[in-house]
């Protein structure tokens, strides 16, 4: 049985799809956009996605948090998607947000917020 060119293409065009797709997973994963440096509280971002990880860069003296909310009076408890500890570094967070990113970092803070949106 020979294949037709019909056949063939198809098959090539589905290998390439399945690689996009590959592709596209290991990049949300490794996040997509950086934020600026955040001192107050500050909308990143509204909508859907996945925080990949934050990095504190100024410890302070109290911790922060980061929140799935669209609005920085939205930021609650109930929402709250992680701790942002009083100490430098790089944290991973993997967390899927279904609202926004809101960061409130605690007192002397600067952080940056690393995420893939949708």
């Amino acid at each position: 049985m020979t294949a037709s060119l019909s056949d063939l293409l198809t098959a090539q065009k589905n290998g390439v799809v399945a690689i996009n797709n590959v592709a596209q997973t290991n990049q949300k994963s490794l996040g997509t956009q950086t934020s600026s440096t955040v001192t107050s509280s500050t909308v990143i971002i509204t909508g859907s996605g996945y925080l990949v990880n934050f990095s504190v860069v100024v410890a302070g003296s109290s911790v922060g948090t980061i929140y799935n909310a669209s609005t920085t009076g939205g930021a609650a408890a109930s929402n709250a998607l992680c701790v942002i500890p009083d100490a430098t570094g790089i944290y991973k967070a993997g967390q899927a947000y279904s609202t926004g990113l809101v960061v409130v970092p605690g007192t002397g803070q600067s952080v940056n917020i690393t995420y893939s949106p949708g």
